[in-house]
Order: C-alpha cells, then structure tokens, then sequence
C-alpha cells in the first residue's frame, strides 16, 4: 500500500520580541584533531607552508606598492646585528 506525502502542522509564530528578531549568532564549525601519526604530520606541514604562503604574498605587495616596510630577518638575528653594533660603537 503506497502511503501519501506527510501532513506537516503548521506552528503559529506566536509573539516574537526584538531579541528574538535579530540574528543569533551562528556557531563556530567543529575542528576534528586527526588521531593518526602521518594525519598530526600532514596538518604541521600544512600550518607552516600556509604561512610560508602569507608572508611571501606580503612580501610581493609589499614590493608592489612600494613603502611598506619589511624587516629582513628573524627577531633575534635583527637583535643581533644590534648589540653587535652597540659594541662596535664603544
């Protein structure tokens, strides 16, 4: 016996407030942490060429538009290059 399409209720709103009207905001999408040892590999890997990706894309605008500033070197080799001068300097 082939049964027909359900009858669905149609709920009346009732009262709706202004907080109710607005928008809630939308929850964040769940991050599963892999298990395996080769899967915890391949998301390190791709964390660090993602920001690799970034930092020679601000490079290329950088050098593009022409008055931004990028620092050449780590921190501690900038540091460094600092003290060395300061000693010199004495």
């Amino acid at each position: 016996m082939a049964q027909g399409k359900l009858k669905l209720k149609a709920k009346a709103p009732g009262r709706i407030t202004k907080k109710q009207s607005t928008k809630a905001k939308a929850a964040a999408p769940r991050v599963y942490k892999a298990k395996r040892a080769g899967a915890k590999h391949d998301e390190k890997l791709a964390k660090v060429q993602s920001g690799q990706l970034v930092s020679s894309t601000e490079k290329l605008i950088a050098s593009r538009v022409g008055h931004l500033e990028i620092i050449k070197g780590s921190r501690r080799e900038i540091e460094r290059k600092e003290k060395e001068k300061k000693k010199a300097g004495k």
